[in-house]
């Protein structure tokens, strides 16, 4: 079993909230109930989110499907700018313009 960085634990998740996009070869795109298709969102489909906005596969501040999250959550890496952004509650969705997290999914696509 893969565990979660230290440093993901001490924040509990922090990163783990609105559009998560999720792509047809992401290992859950078919699990209903996990992801749900959005009209006005670009991407394939995306995890579904809590009242809170946060992922529903968050329990505890921790990811309950760690081993098969999707891209775009394996990409994000631990004590990159937006992930300190996050920890230090400068952050609380991913709307930032410069996301290196979308730039490599661009380029696996292409």
């Amino acid at each position: 079993m893969l565990i979660m960085n230290n440093d993901c634990e001490k924040c509990g998740g922090r990163c783990c909230t609105g559009i998560i996009d999720v792509y047809s070869s992401d290992e859950i795109f078919y699990d209903n109930t996990l992801t749900t298709h959005m009209e006005e969102i670009p991407y394939d489909k995306v995890m579904i989110m809590d009242d809170n906005l946060k992922c529903i596969a968050l329990k505890n501040g921790k990811c309950s499907i760690y081993e098969k999250r999707p891209l775009v959550c394996q990409e994000f890496k631990v004590g990159c700018s937006c992930c300190l952004n996050f920890q230090n509650k400068k952050l609380n969705s991913h709307s930032c313009e410069f996301c290196t997290v979308s730039d490599v999914l661009k380029n696996k696509k292409n």
